[in-house]
């Protein structure tokens, strides 16, 4: 064989190998699984899991039953990313749960010039209320990944954000950039915590700097 000609080979295979990493992420077509959480596969199991492509960059993703045909959730990946309205439906066709991943995820501290760090203004975190509904807020809200869980991934995430003279959160960020599936959690369940209470100082109200972490934690 030439030795050009066996250079193209080898660059023609260097070319299809690098295509296939960069299309092949998220395996496009029908996967069959004994049960709902998918964990064995199995030739034309009970459930399904069908994969399609919406657009260039992303797949939609219908997990049901094999016979009957009912929706047990409905999901959308932009590259890996979670993405869109993720849905989990009842045995009647109705909308269980949903998860808001329509966001896109903001690394690195980012401290506005008319906001005050919340450890500036010391307060003791067990008897500030808005301390006590973060909280609160994430304890409701808080799902582990499914992901993480199947591949053992635990971890801390920093998150922050600031709350306004009107109480509003906003400026939300994720500190460092980590696992995605964690910080993509993270971002999502702090980004429904729309209002909180306003800070006060010498009597005015002010913008507040906030960070804290969140951890997720294998039993």
């Amino acid at each position: 064989m030439e030795k050009t000609d066996y250079m193209k080979q080898i660059t023609a295979m260097l070319l299809l190998l690098c295509t296939t990493f960069a299309t092949g992420q998220i395996e496009i077509g029908t996967t069959y699984y004994s049960d709902k959480y998918g964990y064995k596969q199995v030739h034309k199991g009970a459930f399904k899991k069908e994969l399609k492509k919406e657009n260039d960059s992303v797949v939609s993703e219908l997990f049901s039953k094999t016979k009957s045909g009912q929706i047990i959730w409905t999901k959308a990946y932009l590259g890996e990313q979670p993405y869109g309205i993720w849905k989990w439906f009842d045995k009647k066709g109705n909308v269980e749960s949903e998860r808001n991943y329509d966001f896109v995820l903001q690394y690195g501290e980012l401290v506005p010039e008319n906001a005050i760090r919340y450890k500036a203004l010391g307060i003791a975190p067990m008897s500030d209320e808005n301390s006590k509904i973060i909280q609160q807020h994430i304890r409701k809200k808080f799902r582990y990944p499914e992901t993480a869980q199947a591949n053992g991934i635990q971890g801390r995430v920093g998150i922050q954000f600031t709350i306004d003279k009107d109480g509003n959160v906003g400026n939300l960020r994720i500190l460092e950039k980590g696992y995605k599936s964690l910080d993509t959690e993270c971002f999502r369940i702090m980004n429904s915590l729309k209002k909180l209470n306003p800070y006060q100082k010498d009597g005015q109200n002010i913008m507040v700097h906030y960070t804290m972490p969140i951890t997720f934690r294998l039993q």
